[in-house]
């Protein structure tokens, strides 16, 4: 699995920490799922990772702050709520940022 080239190093990290935050929960993990992993109504959608467990499922992006902007934050609403109509579904936005060094 190969980050995708619009995805810090940052983001992809932080991802897969989400994905294995979500394995050990019991979820059936995809990162980047294509189009054809997703049901019809989010075909459409880039999405970052996609979890699965009975009859639950999370779709999740991972962003810096810097990068929330990138694409407008029309783009997460109407996400958020493509993915809010499909019975069992839910969007989990994940912001990450750098550490920062200590001063002094």
């Amino acid at each position: 699995m190969t980050r995708p080239p619009n995805r810090s190093p940052l983001e992809h990290q932080r991802l897969l920490k989400l994905a294995r935050e979500y394995r050990k929960q019991g979820y059936q993990v995809t990162l980047y799922p294509a189009p054809e992993d997703l049901p019809s109504p989010l075909a459409h959608c880039s999405l970052d990772l996609v979890a699965r467990r009975d009859e639950k499922a999370i779709a999740a992006e991972v962003r810096t702050r810097e990068s929330l902007t990138l694409n407008g934050p029309d783009d997460l609403r109407k996400l958020s709520e493509s993915v809010k109509k499909i019975p069992g579904w839910e969007f989990e936005l994940v912001i990450t940022n750098p550490r920062k060094k200590a001063e002094g």
